[in-house]
């Protein structure tokens, strides 16, 4: 005989309760905040690797909301995204070529990469998709503004059972 666990229904909190409710506005803030403030500068040597176990392709904007294109690179198994974004936004690009918005030098003398993406990008994460495509997502602390590829992204989280959790979307 299988035995079912008890639970007490008065325990139990709908989530269209006024409580749950501000639980989930909290809990919301809470993960915002929490994935804002490990967003690592683009400038800057990224803290903790990222290794992505699968073969894929990783999409790079060229420009803030990718107005002026991406490239995509090929990711094999073991590769630590953060290190592969890195190298390439700190590649120098030539100018006289390069169309777009600098941010960061309007005389555009020694132009990097990440200065076309915004005033300070930074990566907030990654999003797989179903086909194994890689896309970036950005926080500017500058624009205050969240984006990946074409669209605006925002944080979305849903209940696990136990406690408010962070969804992939």
């Amino acid at each position: 005989m299988k035995a079912e666990a008890v639970v007490d229904s008065a325990l139990l909190i709908p989530e269209d309760s006024p409580l749950a409710q501000k639980e989930k506005k909290g809990a919301l803030q809470t993960i915002s905040d929490l994935r804002r403030a490990v967003a690592w500068e683009l400038a800057r040597w990224p803290l903790a690797k990222f290794v992505h176990w699968d073969r894929g392709r990783i999409h790079l904007p060229r420009s803030y909301l990718s107005r002026d294109g991406e490239d995509t690179r090929t990711v094999y198994p073991g590769t630590d995204l953060n290190f592969l974004v890195h190298q390439y936004y700190l590649e120098g690009i030539d100018t006289r070529i390069e169309e777009g918005v600098n941010y960061v030098h309007s005389d555009k003398v020694v132009a990097k990469r990440h200065e076309f993406l915004g005033p300070s990008p930074r990566v907030a994460g990654y999003f797989v998709d179903v086909d194994g495509d890689i896309y970036i997502k950005w926080w500017d602390s500058y624009l205050t503004d969240q984006w990946m590829g074409t669209k605006k992204w925002k944080v979305e989280i849903m209940w696990n059972g136990e406690k408010w959790v962070e969804k992939d979307s």
